[in-house]
């Protein structure tokens, strides 16, 4: 079985709905209980790829605190191995607070603000010999954020891999202020993207700020010195480039519930496809799947099995 070792950021996420009003009038109300779950962005694709049956590893850090048993018994439980995951006393697991609108469109806002967990990597406790032998290495943008041990300890991880021809994978997962991306963080990309053999982002909402022109034309430039770009488009599905070349793939039709973590398990769909040898079209297919089942139900943690994907894709698809 192929093993993927994903490194970066593990949290719990607090699912928050809006109250939904049930008469135009506004006066009968149902209020959603809140829900906790597993999340992060590297440890959603990390629990996504393990429900679809991958051997996968997770290295990150957690808080010795009651977020970061969450964290490490969630994962455990999906078959994820936790054997790299640090628990750390003088830290403390982020809760994200996941506020879902009518829509189900997702608003995030992290807590506590200080000695937050996913910022720390540390590269002596790390086994570079296990990242070299690994089939796939995948990790996300969110623990290039700060210049903290995280970044550094990612973009080391990276070169080793990449220079032991391990492919890797990276998710942009940009955090724009205001329009302006970040200078610091575009240096730490700019470090690390030598080492990346797929980008994973969402186009308007990503590719747009790493250029000067549309976001397909931004992409299209880092499609270059044999980088493949997957870039998601939401409801329109999700596009390849790479060699000059331009592959799509339709998204699925599904009544979203809400978004947390769609690209997040894209990404888990998209490896497996690429590690059980399909096409690029196939493993697009299958990364816009794994999206689709996922936002039409509630959380991250809510992915398919690799029967129940099948399932969701004949039933779509006959």
């Amino acid at each position: 079985m192929p093993e993927v070792i994903v490194v970066g950021d593990a949290n719990v996420d607090i699912i928050v709905q809006y109250p939904r009003f049930l008469d135009p009038e506004k006066t009968h109300v149902v209020w959603p209980n809140p829900e906790m779950q597993g999340g992060g962005t590297s440890s959603n694709t990390a629990a996504a790829l393990a429900k679809l049956g991958l051997g996968c590893a997770f290295v990150g850090t957690v808080g010795d605190d009651n977020y970061g048993r969450f964290v490490r018994d969630d994962l455990a439980e999906l078959g994820v191995d936790v054997s790299g995951l640090v628990v750390d006393p003088s830290l403390n697991t982020v809760g994200v607070f996941a506020f879902i609108d009518e829509t189900g469109e997702r608003y995030l806002w992290g807590w506590p603000r200080e000695k937050q967990s996913f910022k720390v990597i540390d590269e002596n406790r790390v086994d570079f010999e296990r990242i070299c032998r690994a089939d796939w290495v995948h990790s996300s943008g969110m623990s290039l954020v700060y210049d903290t041990s995280a970044r550094s300890t990612i973009t080391r991880i990276f070169r080793e891999a990449h220079a032991a021809g391990v492919p890797t994978s990276f998710d942009l997962n940009l955090r724009v202020d205001d329009g302006v991306l970040d200078p610091d963080f575009a240096q730490a990309l700019d470090a690390i993207m030598g080492d990346v053999d797929y980008l994973l982002g969402s186009g308007p909402d990503e590719f747009a700020y790493l250029g000067g022109g549309t976001w397909e034309e931004n992409a299209a430039a880092l499609a270059r010195d044999g980088r493949m770009v997957i870039a998601r488009d939401g409801a329109r599905g999700s596009m390849a480039l790479f060699d000059g070349k331009v592959v799509r793939a339709d998204a699925y039709r599904v009544e979203v519930e809400d978004t947390v973590g769609a690209g997040d398990v894209y990404n888990a769909g998209f490896i497996s496809g690429i590690l059980a040898g399909r096409d690029i079209s196939e493993a697009l297919r299958l990364g816009n799947a794994v999206s689709g089942y996922t936002v039409a139900r509630k959380g991250s943690r809510s992915t398919p099995t690799a029967q129940e994907l099948e399932e969701f894709m004949s039933a779509r698809e006959g």
